[in-house]
């Protein structure tokens, strides 16, 4: 599918965001190892939503689809049988599903499509094998064989790559009838609010865990309660349009949580340091062009956002400086250099310097020929960009912003 964006001089629109797909898939997580009822609201439809509502209902959850609810009937994940389960292209799926998919005595196989398939998830390999789980890989990546049950242990984890690992192997643990009081500690942790994200989810379902000093003491084993839980509108999603307000126009965005635990709320700090006049209430941001000035940011522990910032940085006066570039490699494509490669042949001027992404302030940029690089972010971004270029911008391969955003188009097109 091939999307064109035409040149606007000042835009206005009130946009209502989809539903966070971070927090509705750990919401459809713990609906699978609960023994009780689970009534989810809000779900989005994006393609990684999607995927995981097949997967917990091919796992052997009973699931029925309402208008905008998901009601989730619980047996806890106990399969009797052999499985194989699809991902699709969701990263946090096949990280967070794969330990508590480890606690079956049956064996299973976890496989993915595109993308998914080239993206590093070698944690695994060493620490089920301290989880007595049997576990293999393809050197590394999916598809996965495994074969528990997992018998959770006091142990350190890598968190310098993913927080996803992270998430995964909490709710492995919380899935486990054999859990105890171990103890997971999580070394250089990363995209920290992600975990908070984790537990906060947990939280709904009565499970009352803390991360303390990179640390989080169990008392097993877990029953989750019946829960009613509301899906949060999608910080990430909504990164894309606030910047366009702040470079464009007047811009509301309805259906955000203000004290929302997702990382990417982080936006709110750059859009000050920036210069946009930034008005909040209730449920929704409102953001209003001002000045535009450099700034710097440690997108760190939200690297989802770089793609957002780098657009953003583009038009500020002076050079900024976003922290975090070695969070962007395992990605849906190597980020870094999408950014680099799809933003500056549309005019700007994007350069790395060790772990940090320099953008020199422009004042003109040109509509080109875009590829995403199969990364819906990397589509979205090169979007909000054409807005401001002149001439024609053509994503290519546009289909790809289905994996977080379906209506992302289509909400473009609202703004006047």
């Amino acid at each position: 599918m091939i999307r064109e964006i035409i040149k606007r001089d000042r835009v206005k629109g009130d946009i209502k965001i989809p539903s966070s797909k971070s927090h509705g898939q750990r919401a459809l997580a713990c609906s699978l190892i609960s023994r009780n009822k689970t009534l989810i609201l809000g779900l989005g439809v994006s393609n990684d939503e999607q995927a995981i509502l097949d997967l917990i209902i091919d796992a052997g959850a009973e699931v029925t689809i309402g208008n905008e609810e998901v009601r989730v009937s619980g047996k806890g994940y106990n399969p009797k049988e052999s499985l194989e389960l699809s991902c699709n292209e969701s990263g946090l799926g096949a990280r967070m599903l794969t330990p508590i998919l480890a606690n079956s005595s049956s064996a299973v196989k976890l496989i993915g499509k595109r993308s998914i398939l080239n993206r590093t998830m070698h944690l695994f390999d060493a620490v089920f094998d301290k989880l007595d789980v049997d576990f293999h890989s393809n050197e590394g990546k999916l598809p996965f064989s495994m074969k528990g049950p997992l018998i959770p242990k006091s142990i350190v984890i890598d968190g310098s790559i993913s927080s996803q690992f992270a998430t995964g192997i909490i709710l492995g643990y919380v899935a486990s009838p054999l859990l105890r009081n171990e103890v997971i500690e999580i070394k250089n942790p990363t995209s920290v609010p992600y975990i908070e994200l984790t537990l906060d989810v947990l939280s709904s379902f009565g499970v009352h865990l803390k991360l303390v000093d990179n640390k989080i003491r169990f008392s097993g084993p877990y029953e989750l309660k019946p829960t009613v839980i509301k899906v949060e509108g999608d910080w990430s999603s909504a990164s894309f349009f606030l910047v366009v307000g702040a470079i464009l126009g007047d811009v509301t965005i309805r259906g955000l949580n203000l004290k929302s635990k997702q990382a990417d709320v982080k936006i709110l700090e750059a859009l000050r340091d920036f210069g946009a006049e930034i008005i909040l209430n209730n449920e929704s941001v409102r953001i209003i062009k001002a000045k535009h000035n450099a700034f710097e940011f440690d997108a760190t522990h939200c690297p989802d956002l770089f793609p957002p910032l780098a657009v953003l940085a583009s038009f500020g006066d002076g050079v900024s400086r976003i922290k975090g570039v070695s969070r962007l490699v395992h990605k849906e494509s190597n980020r870094a250099q999408s950014i680099l490669s799809e933003l500056n042949k549309m005019g700007a001027n994007i350069t790395l310097e060790d772990d940090e992404m320099v953008i020199e302030g422009v004042k003109k940029m040109n509509g080109s020929n875009i590829d995403p690089h199969g990364d819906h972010r990397i589509a979205m971004a090169a979007s909000i960009m054409g807005l401001t270029a002149q001439g024609k911008t053509i994503i290519n391969n546009a289909e790809v912003v289905n994996k977080s955003f379906p209506d992302f188009f289509e909400c473009l097109n609202k703004l006047n």
